[in-house]
């Protein structure tokens, strides 16, 4: 009953966060409020409960939504941006390699460490793989923590400046919206769909297996509605609640040096990944939007939200943030061996000079 009653706490602070910020017309309210809510209460000393049924909730929503836009017409348009995909792949492997560096030199880390919570891939994954490799790992997961809420804050932020976005002006062309019940029907099947990728240890499940499912119905014509704004709502609510409840705070108070820098590390890469995009815009004919969601060093439900919010093609930034995941996961163990090498020589070599 204590669960369920700090639970019910958060969700209605998380939804008055989420309410101010609509009515002060932030970018992306919904996402927004109940995560700069959730940030307060745990800068002041009460965190919010957030129990990991609502991201995964949260999650299976935002990939229901994604899996509406993967029409004919846009997984087609997928193609004309394979090789953008693939410099976003190799910007992640350098993005990457350069915070680990500076977490290194900088922030004196150990090189497991600084590799770890640096590569830009799916937190839990980077944290189980750290485990391995005797990382600290609450300095892992404080680091990828910071990093997403950065972006989720500060790219809404630019792009509404550097673009002109009136986001209070956007407007939703309207369609049919699914019913009540179609809404829980749909979601049994994307849960299930979420069940088995989990089943089978695939990446992001509660995000990829509901997209999965969506999607195929969607590129076959059969899902021709769009789902009801509460039911966005919700999902951008559950995850926003998630990602500003799980800030570790509490470790904040002990290592402020670790998380002041790597804030400035990750504003850095930010600035870095924004400037690489326009370079590559002003380059070619594509989307700079497409290019700044698509590069940018987070996540697939917050960058491909965005997208969605935006109107723009869902599947390319999908396809973006999914390769470099993957990429990263698959890679991350052989780019850390072969980093630690060099680093043990550099060591063992000044260790000659001195003596």
């Amino acid at each position: 009953m204590k669960i369920i009653m700090l639970n019910a706490k958060g969700l209605a602070i998380a939804l008055i966060g989420a309410v101010l910020a609509n009515y002060l017309n932030i970018p992306l309210p919904w996402l927004l409020g109940p995560l700069v809510a959730a940030l307060f209460m745990g800068s002041v000393g009460k965190p919010l409960s957030c129990h990991p049924h609502w991201r995964k909730g949260g999650q299976i929503i935002i990939g229901m939504a994604l899996g509406l836009y993967f029409t004919p017409a846009l997984v087609q348009a997928i193609s004309a941006y394979w090789g953008f995909i693939l410099l976003g792949i190799l910007w992640s492997l350098l993005l990457g390699t350069l915070l680990a560096v500076m977490q290194y030199r900088i922030n004196a880390l150990d090189w497991a460490t600084a590799w770890f919570s640096s590569a830009i891939g799916s937190a839990s994954e980077m944290v189980n793989i750290a485990e391995q490799y005797n990382a600290q790992v609450d300095k892992v997961v404080a680091a990828h923590s910071l990093r997403i809420i950065i972006l989720v804050v500060l790219i809404p932020i630019f792009m509404g400046f550097y673009f002109q976005i009136d986001w209070t002006a956007l407007v939703v062309l309207e369609t049919e919206r699914y019913g009540f019940i179609q809404v829980i029907l749909l979601s049994v099947l994307a849960l299930y769909a979420g069940k088995l990728f989990q089943y089978f240890n695939l990446l992001n499940a509660w995000i990829l297996g509901p997209l999965t499912i969506i999607g195929f119905l969607s590129f076959v014509g059969f899902l021709p509605l769009r789902f009801p704004d509460w039911f966005i709502a919700l999902g951008q609510l559950c995850i926003g609640w998630s990602l500003g409840s799980k800030f570790p705070f509490s470790f904040l108070k002990n290592n402020k040096k670790f998380i002041g820098l790597t804030f400035l590390f990750n504003l850095f890469a930010l600035g870095l990944s924004i400037i690489f995009a326009l370079v590559l815009f002003y380059l070619s004919d594509a989307d700079a939007k497409i290019l700044i969601l698509g590069l940018s060093p987070g996540g697939i439900a917050e960058m491909s939200l965005m997208a969605k919010v935006m109107g723009l093609a869902v599947p390319i930034v999908v396809a973006f943030q999914l390769s470099r995941l993957i990429f990263v996961i698959l890679t991350t163990r052989f780019f850390y061996l072969s980093s630690r090498k060099l680093i043990l020589k550099r060591i063992n070599r000044s260790k000659d000079i001195d003596h």
